[in-house]
């Protein structure tokens, strides 16, 4: 499938089905080469530490409805809830919690896995902090950790990677 570029707002896509790491945000953890990927840069409106502006409140949904559609365009529709759930959790985490000027998400498949990596430009590495009955926040973590086969944080903190096994010949 050649390149194609997607922009809608100020979110910008691009499907590539050959690797090419100087258009990738994102640092690769996997070494089957990467056969589909997405790669979306969200610019923030909302300043670190300040509550979420309506635009940025709309992100992670916009970026469930581009999973959804990219997912059912590489056959793996089967996968779609749980990658929604993981771009809810992961985006709004990095928006609400991330210091850098953008939050960047890449969505991948090699051979083995379907990988969704966010970056959020964030030197603070996330904490999976104990479950509270009581409070509103904390849980987002844990959901993702009871959805993936993998889950990891870039040795620098920015960027948290979800693994999802894919069946034989997927990808």
């Amino acid at each position: 499938m050649p390149s194609q570029s997607h922009t809608r707002g100020s979110i910008t896509a691009m499907d590539r089905s050959k690797r090419d790491d100087r258009t990738l945000p994102l640092n690769s953890t996997t070494s089957t080469p990467v056969v589909r990927q997405c790669v979306v840069s969200l610019e923030r409106t909302t300043q670190a530490g300040q509550p979420l502006s309506e635009a940025d409140r709309r992100r992670p949904g916009q970026l469930r409805r581009m999973s959804c559609a990219l997912l059912r365009l590489w056959g793996l529709p089967s996968y779609i809830d749980s990658v929604e759930l993981l771009i809810s959790e992961l985006v709004t985490n990095a928006l609400r919690h991330g210091e850098g000027p953008a939050v960047g998400v890449r969505i991948c498949a090699d051979a083995h896995y379907l990988h969704v990596y966010v970056r959020d430009g964030s030197p603070h590495t996330p904490v999976l902090r104990p479950l509270d009955d009581n409070s509103e926040d904390g849980r987002g973590l844990h959901l993702v950790a009871a959805v993936v086969d993998r889950l990891d944080v870039s040795d620098d903190g920015m960027t948290v990677h979800c693994a999802l096994a894919l069946p034989e010949r997927a990808a």
